[in-house]
This record gives C-alpha cells, sequence and structure tokens, in this order.
C-alpha cells in the first residue's frame, strides 16, 4: 500500500527549466509548485577505459543553485529522465548517486520515473543510449525485473515513489495473464501497483497518445485502473508525425485530453498535482501567454476538483469495471468521434 503520510494536495504546477525564469517568477501566484528533472542540471560525460566506455553525471554548480533558489519560492516535486529502471542489465546506477547529491541540498514531497529504458549494454560490456525512452513489454518477464528496483525506490527516500506511464509503438508485445487474458497497459500498470507501494503518475496525453495510434477507448481503459493510486497527473501537447500521435510536449493540450482530465479528477480520490509539462522549446513556439493559458485552464480544473463530490465509486479492476453502465462514460461520443471500434 502506498504510504501517503508526507504527501499534500499541492494544485497546479510546470516542469522547470532556467528558460521558464521569467515566466514562472512572472506567473508565480499561479504556480503551486514546480517539478524538477535532477538531470537537466547535470552534463552527461563519457569515458573510455580498458572496462569499456562509461557514462557518468557532473553536477553544473550554476544550474543547480539556480534550481535551488526557485525551490525557495515553491515546493518541489522530481522526475527523473535518466534513470533507466527498466534495463535488464541493471539501472543507471549514477542517476541515484546524482539524486542523492540533489535529495542532500533540497527538499522535495515526491520523485517519480518513466517506465521504460534508454540503456542497452553491448556483449564487450559497454553502454549504449537509445536516444528515447523506449518502452517495456506488457509480460511477466518485465514485471519481474521491475517490481525489485520499483521498491527499492519507495523505501530509498523518505518521501513516496511514483512511476509513469509512457507511450509504446508495439501493441502485441505483451504476456498472457492466469486469466488467460493477454496483459494490455492497463493491466500491466495494475500489476505493477498490485506487488508494489508505488504511487502512479497518470500522465494522460501518453494514454491518449496510445488510444489514438492504437484504435482503443481511453475511457474504457481508464476505468479498469486503480485510480485510487493516481498521485499526479501529466497533461501536454504534441504533434502527428506521418499518422502517428507524439509526445513531444511542444504545444497546447488537445481539447480531448482536456475532457479525459475533466472526466477522470472525480474519480483519483488521493490526487495531489496536476502538472502541465512543456518542453522549453515550446516558449518560442507557443508564447509565454499561451503557456500560462494552459496553466490557468489546468487551475480551473483543480478546483472543480476540490470541490467536486464523486456521486458513485469506480471499482478498481475487475468484472464490476467493465459492467459500469454506458451512462457513466462518454465512450459511445468518443467512439464515434474517433472512429474507434466497440
Amino acid at each position: 500500500m502506498l504510504q501517503q503520510k508526507t504527501l499534500q494536495r499541492l494544485g497546479v504546477g510546470i516542469n522547470y527549466h532556467w528558460d521558464f525564469h521569467d515566466l514562472i517568477r512572472n506567473n508565480i501566484d499561479s504556480i503551486d509548485y514546480i517539478e524538477v528533472s535532477p538531470d537537466i542540471l547535470c552534463e552527461e560525460k563519457i569515458c573510455t577505459d580498458a572496462d569499456g566506455t562509461k557514462r557518468y553525471f557532473s553536477m553544473d554548480e550554476r544550474k543547480l543553485q539556480d534550481a535551488l533558489a526557485f525551490g525557495k519560492l515553491c515546493p518541489v516535486i522530481v522526475h527523473g529522465l535518466g534513470l533507466s529502471i527498466g534495463s535488464a542489465s541493471g539501472w543507471n546506477n549514477d542517476y541515484l548517486t546524482m539524486l542523492d547529491q540533489y535529495a542532500a541540498q533540497q527538499q522535495f514531497l515526491w520523485h517519480s520515473e518513466h517506465l521504460g529504458f534508454t540503456l542497452i549494454k553491448n556483449q564487450d560490456g559497454s553502454e549504449d543510449h537509445a536516444g528515447l525512452l523506449l518502452p517495456l513489454p506488457f509480460t511477466t518477464e518485465a514485471l519481474a525485473l521491475l517490481c525489485p528496483r520499483i521498491q527499492h525506490l519507495c523505501n530509498r527516500y523518505s518521501v513516496p515513489f511514483l512511476i509513469e506511464n509512457t507511450t509504446y509503438y508495439l501493441s502485441e508485445f505483451s504476456t498472457t495473464g492466469a486469466d488467460g487474458r493477454r496483459w494490455d497497459e492497463v493491466e500491466f500498470l495494475n500489476q505493477i501497483l498490485t506487488h508494489t507501494e508505488c504511487g502512479l503518475l497518470l500522465d494522460l496525453y501518453n494514454f491518449y497518445c496510445n488510444a489514438i495510434n492504437f484504435g482503443f477507448d481511453p475511457y474504457a481503459a481508464l476505468v479498469r485502473l486503480q485510480l485510487d493510486r493516481v498521485i499526479e497527473i501529466h497533461v501536454a501537447g504534441g504533434v502527428t508525425h506521418e499518422g502517428f500521435l507524439l509526445d513531444v510536449h511542444s504545444s497546447e493540450v488537445p481539447e480531448a485530453v482536456w475532457e479525459l482530465l475533466e472526466w477522470i479528477l472525480p474519480h483519483c480520490p488521493n490526487l495531489c498535482a496536476i502538472t502541465y509539462e512543456v518542453l522549453e522549446q515550446a516558449l518560442q513556439l507557443m508564447g509565454e501567454a499561451q503557456i500560462v493559458a494552459q496553466l490557468k485552464r489546468c487551475k480551473s480544473l483543480w478546483n472543480y476538483y476540490l470541490h467536486c463530490t464523486c456521486t458513485y465509486h469506480l471499482p478498481c479492476t475487475g468484472p464490476e469495471a467493465e459492467e459500469m453502465s454506458d451512462a457513466r462514460l462518454p465512450s459511445q461520443d468518443y467512439r464515434e468521434t474517433n472512429h474507434v471500434a466497440a
């Protein structure tokens, strides 16, 4: 069971980047917290010796002090990029060393990491970086690899650990469970949540990308997820490339994702934060005013979440979830709009 004694409801925040200095300072009354990825405060260096090629992080003191200064203005949560929690040969220990250094200087309320991997070990012992986050298959083998690592992260620091769902690219890369059904993304996430004490960082845009790319109904899928374990939600916008929706965090949140967010909020009883994720390049593409408008829309929905009352309780998983009436789900309209098969 997730330990929630240290958690507090934060509200709405944005990912930290030094290019957002003025944006954050000018709108500090609208930004309840910042989400810091300590990786961006470092330089990743590569050295080669008799034992092969190795990567390590070196903290940039100027960038660190700048982030620490913002940490005095508002609460901080951590979102990791470089742990590579799903690498078969082992995760990136240098990331944890770097996070230890950051934790010694900055208090954060929880930390999170992507459900995927970036590092691949070669036969000669050297490592290659994939260049982007790669997804894990929804298999018992991946579950067995992940759960001890996730549990270690739950215990390593004095704050909760959250795992984040990601986009994936292969629809049939999964296993058959004890009930004879093939695991999908939701079942895989539920298995992780059942076998560890972590919370869930639900990235609604990533989930929406998967729904569009693979033609399933996100509402019908989300109703099967253990929503009581959702601590943080990410929203973002991206682009379509050759018919494939990508999570590049470079634009406004799509209207369909806003609708998902409004629908799901009353059913996440332990939600503490909504983060609008945006790359620093988007500051030039969108402009500060449009980014602030996205934050204000998040805040409006957050206030709705604080004051709304749920008229029914969603079951976490199982037959009861599947038997919920269509009146409780906007699935019919979604399927008609997005041409998804029932």
